[in-house]
């Protein structure tokens, strides 16, 4: 009688070809896994996004800043101004050429009363004064004229 006992060369080789076409499925298993499941560096994305979002948030805030101060800057030159000039109850009367650029005359006027105290008036360029006009509160006038180059020329008293 024969022992079970004894293995047979057969049973070795069945056994070994078992052993390495599970190894392979098992190996080939892996390779799906890891196919499927990519890993991926969720990490480092999150810090380059976390990064970029403060460059772009300190940016923001530079521009805004920069902004601000432009914006402060142009309303202390308007709030300067309005001090330096301060509203006037009788504001003087400009009269310009056809032309509306070139002054013709500027009409000044006392701030108390509202009487007018002097006429300057321009050349045909609207900038070199021809001659002015002094109204006195005592009713004399004083007409006064200039050269081209701002000299006075001649003055003239009169009464009304």
């Amino acid at each position: 009688m024969k022992n079970n006992n004894h293995k047979n060369p057969k049973n070795k080789i069945f056994i070994i070809w078992g052993l390495f076409i599970s190894g392979v499925i098992l190996v080939l298993l892996m390779l799906l896994l890891l196919a499927i499941n990519k890993p991926q560096p969720k990490t480092d994305t999150q810090n380059q996004q976390h990064l970029q979002s403060n460059i772009n948030a300190e940016q923001e805030q530079q521009t805004y800043n920069r902004v601000i101060n432009k914006i402060e800057s142009e309303i202390d030159k308007l709030t300067q101004q309005q001090e330096q000039t301060p509203l006037l109850k009788y504001p003087p009367k400009i009269r310009y050429y056809d032309d509306g650029i070139k002054i013709f005359s500027i009409e000044k006027y006392n701030q108390d009363t509202g009487k007018l105290i002097k006429d300057i008036y321009y050349k045909n360029d609207g900038e070199t004064i021809e001659y002015t006009v002094d109204y006195n509160s005592d009713g004399s006038i004083l007409n006064t004229f200039y050269n081209p180059d701002g000299t006075v020329r001649d003055t003239y008293h009169s009464n009304e």
